[in-house]
């Protein structure tokens, strides 16, 4: 499971949702954003909610042990040298349940950001629809701003930003709401949806942080298409992007990702595509595919040779106009959140040329995030998906490979 892909009773309180008029006059004039610097996403805890046999959410969708978060996990995370956790929310439930059922989910929510601050660590609660309930999959909450369940959104966030900023006014924690990760809309399908979200968000609180993306899930090139009217006034507000450039290396072996028949993809790459090409035919005779499954790996083979040679100057393109857009917007650099980043492992990314290409890139993708003065945070702490970064995938702690690549050892 990565990120990378009854609503009746989710609307019920929709009758009661107050009208997302004109922003307050304390949304403009806030304090300036908490500074997040290293941060690590935490999917485990309130992402991909179970789903049971008939379709809907049993009454405890976070309580296998698959979602366990302790205190151990927190402290390690803390330890190892994360300044904040980007926390994925699966929305499915907070959406489908309603009256006392929903009231509990909130409180688990709230509960699971106080123990991160007790931790000492500030949290980005990131809203994550997931795939595991058809219903409530991303691209059906996002058909429309007049369409009821993205109404049902809005009144999410007009909830959770009241909850969350009465939690930052009790105590010193750096807080933040993200409005919705990775939109599969392209950016000017979005721009109104983001609109909805901000001002429902905004009437939840004028003043807590928020969390925007451009769409074309969450691509750099869609803060660059931004219309940034409505939000030029706000100082509160953080802008996120994800980079998983190359695709051919980061996703190598991701079912359902045009790369999931491609293997040995190193990084740096090297000046001839011909190992890489022979060792993703390998692979593909070994998957057995077959019809469209063929034709996408061979369209993917096919890239490789336009992929030799990539390495740490072609990911810093990306990072020059995120830049170029941040400074022609008059935004600080820590106004700017790389918000995810990552490695799918392989059994080619456990050799020892693997484990190095791995270390490589994301040390480069770290130090060109701060050279740039971005917050990060990586992608993602524990499980099952192939992205985890704690050691063995299930941690509490981390090797001294992630540590070293993210920057995480004492010099």
């Amino acid at each position: 499971m990565t990120s990378r892909r009854s609503v009746l009773g989710g609307l019920a309180g929709i009758a009661t949702l107050a009208p997302f008029g004109p922003l307050p006059a304390a949304a403009k004039s806030g304090s300036d954003i908490p500074l997040f610097r290293r941060g690590i996403g935490v999917s485990h805890a309130l992402g991909w909610a179970e789903v049971e046999p008939d379709g809907s959410y049993g009454a405890a969708p976070f309580s296998s042990p698959r979602f366990r978060f302790d205190q151990v996990q927190r402290q390690s995370i803390r330890a190892a040298g994360f300044d904040f956790v980007r926390l994925a929310v699966d929305v499915g439930p907070f959406l489908a349940f309603s009256g006392a059922a929903r009231d509990r989910l909130d409180e688990f929510l709230i509960g699971t950001v106080r123990d991160l601050i007790d931790a000492d660590l500030g949290v980005i609660v990131d809203l994550h629809p997931s795939a595991m309930n058809p219903a409530y999959r991303p691209a059906a909450l996002t058909e429309g701003v007049e369409t009821p369940k993205f109404r049902a959104v809005l009144a999410l966030l007009q909830r959770l930003a009241a909850r969350l900023d009465r939690l930052a006014q009790d105590r010193t924690a750096r807080l933040a709401l993200e409005l919705m990760n990775e939109p599969e809309l392209p950016q000017a399908a979005w721009q109104p949806m983001l609109e909805a979200a901000y001002r429902a968000a905004r009437s939840g609180s004028a003043t807590l942080p928020l969390v925007l993306g451009g769409g074309s899930i969450n691509a750099a090139a869609g803060l660059a298409a931004l219309d940034m009217r409505l939000f030029a006034g706000d100082p509160r507000l953080i802008y996120t992007y994800h980079d998983y450039s190359p695709w051919q290396f980061t996703h190598q072996g991701v079912r359902g990702n045009p790369a999931f028949a491609l293997d040995a993809i190193a990084y740096p790459a090297p000046s001839s595509a011909e190992a890489m090409i022979a060792a993703a035919r390998q692979r593909m005779v070994g998957l057995a595919l077959d019809g469209s499954a063929v034709e996408q790996a061979k369209a993917a083979q096919q890239t490789l040779p336009r992929y030799a040679g990539f390495d740490r100057s072609a990911l810093e393109r990306t990072f020059r106009q995120v830049s170029a857009w941040r400074m022609a917007q008059r935004l600080p650099a820590h106004a700017v959140l790389l918000g995810e980043f990552g490695v799918h492992r392989t059994p080619y990314l456990r050799t020892p040329e693997g484990s190095t290409a791995r270390e490589h890139w994301l040390r480069d993708m770290r130090e060109l995030a701060e050279a740039h003065g971005f917050a990060w945070a990586c992608w993602t702490y524990a499980g099952a998906g192939g992205f985890a970064l704690a050691e063995n995938e299930t941690g509490p702690g981390f090797d001294t490979a992630t540590r070293r690549a993210l920057g995480l050892l004492s010099p």
